[in-house]
């Protein structure tokens, strides 16, 4: 029996484009925000979750079998695993919008998410010319685009949590909103370290 061959670029574009689909149902439900469809919401994500689960096993399954993997096998796994971390970062702020019980969005999340949206699709963007292994400016560009915006993100993160422990009076506001900003923060950072090592394994294997 022929043993299947994995495409492990492939695999990368596949749970990068999860965590552009999970972004999408997040912003339209913030958009149009109704917290009786968290439930609903947080479903139809952890579906995607699960699939990225799935396909995550699916790589370091196969590389511990692979003799010669067409890049670093280290750098195989941390990328994969960065790539789940992404997605689970997403997945906790709609949990948190649900369990916090969050009725009303505060204005700010709707910055946030404009800017999720833009690095996830940068990201998803980064491994399409990953899988080409030619064009190390254009991988380059990305992974500074993708720099700028986690900066942007910790201009916005420091300037609405500020504001909010400036200016919120109600203690379980500031509860919830401090959790739900540092999940945020989160993915941006995520995203800039997966950034980091996609640059650094197509230095060292181009």
């Amino acid at each position: 029996m022929k043993r299947e061959v994995l495409n492990y670029y492939d695999e990368f574009i596949e749970m990068a484009k999860y965590s552009v689909e999970i972004t999408d149902i997040l912003k339209d439900f913030i958009l149009s925000y109704n917290y009786a469809e968290a439930k609903e919401k947080e479903k139809r994500i952890h579906g995607l979750e699960n699939s990225a689960d799935i396909t995550q096993h699916r790589i370091l399954n196969y590389i511990i079998k692979d003799f010669v993997p067409p890049i670093d096998r280290d750098d195989i796994i941390t990328i994969t695993r960065m790539l789940d971390d992404v997605v689970d970062a997403i997945d906790e702020i709609v949990i948190n919008l649900d369990i916090y019980a969050v009725n009303e969005l505060r204005p700010e999340i709707v910055s946030y998410m404009d800017l999720l949206e833009t690095a996830t699709s940068k990201m998803h963007e980064l491994f399409l010319e990953f899988k080409n292994m030619k064009n190390y400016e254009k991988v380059k560009k990305i992974v500074v685009e993708i720099n700028d915006i986690e900066e942007q993100g910790d201009k916005l993160y420091q300037s609405t949590t500020k504001d909010l422990y400036l200016n919120e009076t109600n203690p379980i506001e500031v509860v919830r909103w401090t959790s739900i900003f540092n999940h945020l923060e989160d993915c941006f950072d995520s995203i800039e370290h997966i950034a980091e090592s996609v640059d650094g394994a197509f230095m060292k294997n181009s």
